[in-house]
């Protein structure tokens, strides 16, 4: 009997690195290496579902199936903008990508919510618009003509494809992460909230640039290793912003620091700019600290460039520094999710998360990525609450106070857990070839949710004021994720997620939003907790009493500066309110500038 062949771990597809503006130059079509999964016509996989249907003209175009075997041989469809078969690998490649970068980070594999597919939609309808559908569990993707007069390189009306955009298609599948594993982070109560959902999509989008290492290869050469001076490596969605008629990339990456930016700038889009800035430039000065010994070397000890094309050898060992950098910083942006509160999150929140997930890995911090982000927040304006200094330990959220130790019946059912999920990913490896991953998992399965969650809704009940919960309102179980990492030291780590939700009446001071509470618990392998990451309501107990007058008044002052811009905002009929607020919060008027 002849011995069978492996299935192989990765998929080879071909794409555009930018978008088609860009990708006229050959430099800017590449091979995107995505997990390995069979695929059907569309493509369709596990998790990623493209449906090719076009809602202006009527039509389902003819799907693309990968698995045929001279597109295995050719690592897909040529780029182009003329076959709809390429849009459809063009986004089923970067979808997957995020996806696989979110796995790697998180250390389980990510389901959406009922282990339902995403369907992406690559000619949703004609418009220069793309987001992420939460009810249609979609993304949907526009197309339009590009301007007439300001179309920059685009020919005048020419059609612009958003799924033909790998930031676009990054950012949109960011949204839609990122409202899988914090639902409520799209309830505007406070100024920060919309703004953290735009930037955390553009920071993924932007630190996936570093895996074009051709490209980050040219930008070294081109800008003597300032890589904020390379376009294609701190802009976003060129394409798009000059089809629009912007004159300019859609955003970047690159600032000029000032503190009184964040005071004034209220709009979700530019507001989130600060913060990705902030994020950029951490990176930036941790990759200049890590190549310096470099330039000293190959410039006998000046540190200074001549001018001209850097030695082919130095740039290379520059663009590992700068892509080894880059993982690392979007590594700890993922990362950073898992110590996040459940709702009401602020930039302030997302700092000690970084500092608190990568400390967990990486005590020592020999990069300095931690030092130099702290640095590029504090220059901002950013700063977190309720610490004493910018310094790290002070940043660090408070370790779990003794009182909420997990009783043993939940430690024994937290290693039940895990074994389970251990063999439910050796057994998925297995059958549908996926790369082997001990996270891989069911926190979405209902019979999972029926034996567990009691458990652990009936441990946070008896010791909700060591959680910061009210007492006397009910508790929601909200989430349940083991992960596995590997530390810097070699060291296996194991903590389960733990989310927490709690729901006060919605009022008129509040604008009709809930004021929602919770905390994010954070257990070691053995079921007992380390981390309470709280956001109390009124009524709970010391010592969260305070912050939970904080925030109501927070969340009061927003809802009237939000109506002062939209006077239905304090209509309390409740059918329209409910039309009003799904309008409001929708991604669409979001990316459209409703907001």
């Amino acid at each position: 009997m002849p011995i069978p062949y492996s299935p192989p771990t990765h998929r080879r597809l071909k794409v555009y690195a930018f978008d088609p503006m860009l990708g006229r130059t050959p430099l800017y079509r590449m091979l995107c290496e995505v997990p390995y999964e069979p695929l059907r016509p569309g493509p369709r996989g596990e998790r990623i579902e493209v449906v090719d249907y076009d809602s202006s003209a009527q039509t389902y175009y003819t799907p693309v199936h990968l698995e045929d075997p001279y597109l295995l041989m050719r690592d897909g469809l040529d780029p182009t903008e003329a076959d709809p078969r390429f849009h459809q690998q063009m986004v089923y490649a970067i979808a997957s990508k995020v996806l696989a970068n979110f796995d790697s980070a998180l250390g389980r594999r990510l389901y959406f919510r009922g282990r339902k597919p995403l369907k992406l939609f690559p000619h949703a309808f004609r418009g220069a618009n793309a987001f992420f559908h939460p009810r249609r569990h979609a993304i949907l993707f526009g197309y339009f003509p590009a301007d007439e007069s300001r179309g920059g390189q685009n020919l005048p009306g020419q059609p612009v494809f958003t799924c033909l955009s790998h930031d676009i298609i990054a950012h949109e599948m960011t949204h839609a992460i990122t409202h899988r594993l914090r639902p409520f982070f799209f309830e505007p109560t406070n100024v920060d909230v919309l703004a953290f959902h735009e930037a955390f999509s553009d920071i993924i989008a932007i630190f996936q640039h570093f895996s074009f290492k051709e490209i980050l290869l040219q930008a070294i050469q081109e800008t003597q290793s300032d890589l904020r001076a390379n376009d294609e490596i701190v802009k976003l969605a060129q394409q798009f912003g000059y089809a629009t008629g912007g004159g300019d990339a859609l955003r970047t990456a690159v600032d000029k620091p000032d503190a009184r930016h964040l005071e004034k700038e209220l709009r979700p889009h530019a507001r989130g700019s600060i913060l990705v800035a902030a994020v950029f430039d951490g990176f930036f000065k941790t990759y200049l600290s890590q190549i310096q010994d470099l330039l000293r070397i190959s410039t006998g000890g000046t540190g200074l460039l001549p001018q001209g094309s850097i030695h082919p050898d130095l740039a290379a060992r520059l663009a590992r520094e700068a892509c080894a950098v880059a993982d690392a910083t979007l590594r700890m942006c993922i990362r950073a999710f898992d110590y996040l509160p459940p709702v009401d999150v602020t930039f302030g929140d997302f700092l000690r998360a970084l500092v608190t997930a990568d400390f967990e890995l990486n005590p020592r911090g020999e990069l300095g990525l931690r030092r130099n982000l702290i640095e590029a927040f504090r220059i901002r304006g950013i700063y977190p609450e309720n610490v004493r200094s910018l310094a790290e330990d002070s940043l660090l959220w408070e370790r779990a106070a003794p009182a909420p130790s997990t009783p043993e019946d939940i430690s024994e059912l937290l290693a039940e857990i895990q074994q389970e999920m251990i063999l439910e990913a050796a057994a998925t490896s297995r059958n549908s070839s996926l790369d082997w991953n001990p996270a891989a998992g069911a926190d979405d399965d209902a019979e999972s949710r029926k034996n567990r969650y009691p458990a652990i809704h009936a441990w946070a009940r008896r010791h909700a004021a060591a959680l910061g919960l009210h007492p006397g309102l009910a508790v929601q179980v909200a989430g349940l994720h083991p992960s596995f990492r590997v530390g810097i030291d070699g060291q296996l780590l194991v903590e389960v997620i733990v989310q927490l939700l709690q729901r006060a009446e919605a009022s008129a001071a509040t604008g009709g939003i809930p004021l929602r509470g919770g905390a994010t618990v954070v257990l070691n392998g053995f079921g007992q907790p380390r981390y309470v990451i709280a956001k109390p309501l009124p009524g709970a107990a010391a010592p969260f009493a305070p912050a939970a007058a904080m925030r109501q008044a927070r969340q009061t002052d927003y809802a009237a500066a939000l109506t002062a811009r939209d006077t239905f905002h304090i209509w309390q009929d409740e059918e329209f309110q409910k039309i009003r607020l799904r309008r409001l919060m929708g991604f669409a008027a979001l990316h459209g500038g409703a907001l």
